[in-house]
This record gives structure tokens, C-alpha cells and sequence, in this order.
């Protein structure tokens, strides 16, 4: 069985999430292989770096655009028709792809391939089962694709929104967002407290995704400057200036005690990290949430990006499982409340566990191995399939 991954370069979550279902699939399903593919640079390098250039300037530089963008994409089908046409424009570039390889599935992390994908099918050049693997808790209209065979949603509540604006019930499945196995695993806090040198203290774990977004610099500030006996740990992911910045922060204080701060770039040890904390201070992203709730983490939202974002901050402080901070000048209040009322912190993380989906992985790709026994045999060839390909072959 051979299954298609495909994503777009706007934020590493849409990645980690199909790596994590790519993982599970090649271990479950037997003869499975995965080829994950960014569709984007696939068809040209240059059209990637414009449209994804322009997506994270904006994020960073007008947030406010983008959350303008996507909400009149939401009010009216003038926004959502262009983008479907252009990836429809697109998609063409996409058939040496299948003409080199035969998929059996296709799974996209992202709108932008699921509309492609769409297109080929429509014009009959794709007969394959598509499924658009929703990485948010909230649905948008770009998801409004009729030809995907499937949609993966994180939660109950985002299927019904899907089915009010007219997908079918049985296409949606609330399986969850998949995340990499590691987090499925407890880590014994006393143990990778003393394994990775911290003290056992109140720890808070402050991230701000892969690009390091969220208000991180000022959010680190008002951190350490709070007179509590606590630990921060701070993950700036690729964004090594912003590292560079915390680091001189801690350096430029004279006589300030910086043995209970940790300050990392990007690491692959989340997962143990988020075992060591009490609470996470993080930017709403789809990925990083849903790894903090089968963590069971209490969640302290940052400034999320204006559009799906906003959605998850809303759902997460409306399920209990996270609290909202509005300004860096609330955070001392806010961490009072939650350190000094333990009941708090034990009801966040119930609410938390009752959010989490750990089995997602394991149910989709089952979903995956259903669809793909439904085709005629003689469609299911196996050639030969390398485990991943760039733009260039």
C-alpha cells in the first residue's frame, strides 16, 4: 500500500502532523509505504517562497491583515473561489508526480494540496481516495472541498460545523489531530528532572511554535521578572535571533540567579519537556495544542494568529482545558491563580485529558487501510517507491 502526504511550508504543524500518521501507518498496515511530499516546491521553488513568504510576513508583520483576509474568506465565496482556481491552475504540475508513482491514498495536511488534488479528480485525471486531515480546531470554508473522499477533524464540534456548511456527515471522522508518538509515552517527571539537570520547582514551558511567533520576547521578560520561586523553560524554535535575544535578556541582568532558566533553539525533546512542566505558555497552533492536551497540560494562550488560531484559543478556554492572556501584564496575576490553587490546575488538566485524542493516529490510519481495500485490486500496483522526494526529482 502505498500512501501520498502532502503539505504546504506555512508553519511546521501541517508536517509533523502527517510525519506523525506516516509513522503509525507504516507500523500498523502491513506493507505500507509513505511518501511525503510539500506540494508548493514541488511544482516551483520560486512560486513556494512567494506564496509562503508573503504568508509568514504577514502573520508577523500584519497579523490584523490576515486575520481580515480570512474572515471575509469566511463571509463570501469571492476569496475562497480564487484560491480554488489558482491551485486549480496549478494542480496540472502535479501529474508527473502520479505519472512516476502509483498511490494508492492521498492524505493532504493542508488546504492547498487538497484543493489540487481536487481538480485532477474533477477533470478525471485522479481516481484515488483524498482525505483533507484538518490540523485546527475550527473548520473554514477552504476546507469545502466535494471531491475529498474523507475528512479528518480534531473534535465533535468542528464535524458539525463542517456538516452546517454542507459536507456530508459521513465523510467527516472526529478522530483527532495525529502527534508523534513520543508524546504518547508518560515521562517520569523526577526522573527527567534529574536526567536533563532541573530543579523540581514549579516549571513553566513558554513556546511559540516553530517560527518562535506569540509575543515571546516581552512574555520571557515579564517571566523572569516576577518574584516567585519558579522554573522557565523557553523554546524558540528556528527563530534564532529570538534565542539570541532571551539568551542577552538573562546576561544583561546584573546579580540576577539564572540557574532556574532553560532557553533552547530548536529541540526535538518536547515531549520530555512537557512532561516536566505544570504549565504551558504557547500560541494556539493546532499541533502544539493537541501534544499539550494528551499531555494533559494546562494551557496559558498567548496572542494567536488572527483566524484559525483565534478559533483554537476560543475552543480551548471555552472546553476549561486553557486560560487566555490578553497582556504580558496579566501573566503574574494569571500564574498566581493557577500555582496558588491547585484545584485549578488538577481541573485544566482533567479538562485537558477530556480534549485529547491519543488514539488518533492508530483510527486514521485503519480509516486509510478501509478505503484503499475498497478499490479494485488491479489499481493497487506496487512500483517502485522511495520514502521521500523532492521538488528536483
Amino acid at each position: 500500500m502505498n500512501i501520498l502526504y502532502m503539505t504546504a511550508d506555512t508553519g511546521g504543524g501541517h508536517v509533523k502532523a502527517a510525519q506523525a500518521l506516516m509513522h503509525q501507518s507504516e507500523k500498523q498496515i502491513p506493507g505500507c509505504k509513505s511518501m511525503l511530499v510539500d506540494s508548493l516546491k514541488f511544482i516551483s521553488p520560486a512560486i513556494n517562497k512567494i506564496i509562503t513568504g508573503t504568508y509568514h510576513k504577514t502573520i508577523k508583520s500584519a497579523p490584523f491583515l490576515y486575520g481580515k483576509l480570512y474572515d471575509l474568506s469566511e463571509d463570501g465565496d469571492f476569496i475562497t473561489d480564487i484560491a480554488k482556481a489558482f491551485n486549480g491552475l496549478l494542480s496540472g504540475r502535479l501529474n508527473k508526480l502520479f505519472m512516476q508513482y502509483r498511490f494508492d491514498a492521498a492524505v493532504c495536511a493542508h488546504t492547498i494540496p487538497l484543493q489540487m488534488l481536487a481538480s485532477l479528480k474533477r477533470r478525471g485525471l485522479l481516481n484515488i481516495p483524498v482525505i483533507g486531515l484538518v490540523t485546527d480546531y475550527a473548520h473554514h470554508s477552504f476546507w469545502n472541498v466535494a471531491e475529498a473522499d474523507a475528512f479528518i477533524v480534531a473534535h465533535e464540534d468542528v464535524k458539525k460545523d463542517m456538516v452546517k456548511m454542507g459536507i456530508d456527515e459521513e465523510k467527516v471522522f472526529a478522530f483527532g489531530i495525529p502527534v508523534a508518538e513520543e508524546f504518547l509515552k508518560p515521562g517520569n517527571r523526577y526522573v527527567l528532572l534529574n536526567k536533563m539537570g532541573f530543579k523540581d520547582k514549579p516549571t513553566l514551558l513558554l513556546m511559540g511554535g516553530s517560527l518562535g511567533f506569540g509575543e515571546m520576547l516581552p512574555l520571557f521578560s515579564a517571566l523572569i521578572s516576577i518574584a516567585r520561586d519558579i522554573q522557565i523553560i523557553a523554546v524558540a524554535g528556528h527563530n534564532k535571533k529570538l534565542k539570541y535575544q532571551m539568551e542577552n535578556i538573562v546576561n544583561k541582568r546584573n546579580g540576577f540567579n539564572s540557574s532556574n532558566i532553560r532557553i533552547f533553539g530548536y529541540t526535538d525533546k518536547i515531549s520530555e519537556l512537557m512532561d516536566i512542566a505544570d504549565i504551558i505558555i504557547t500560541k494556539p497552533g493546532g499541533i502544539t495544542v493537541s501534544e499539550a492536551l494528551v499531555k494533559n497540560l494546562p494551557i496559558i494562550i498567548t496572542r494567536p494568529i488572527p483566524g484559525q488560531e483565534e478559533r483554537n484559543a476560543r475552543f480551548l478556554t471555552q472546553s476549561g482545558a486553557a486560560v487566555r492572556l490578553h497582556s504580558c501584564s496579566e501573566l503574574e496575576n494569571i500564574l498566581q491563580k493557577m500555582l496558588d490553587r491547585p484545584f485549578t490546575l488538577r481541573r485544566m488538566s482533567k479538562a485537558a485529558g477530556k480534549l485529547a485524542r491519543p488514539n488518533a493516529s492508530a483510527n486514521i490510519a485503519r480509516l486509510l487501510e478501509e478505503f484503499v481495500m475498497k478499490a479494485p485490486y488491479s489499481e493497487r500496483v506496487n512500483l517502485p517507491f522511495p520514502v521521500a522526494i523532492s521538488a528536483k526529482s
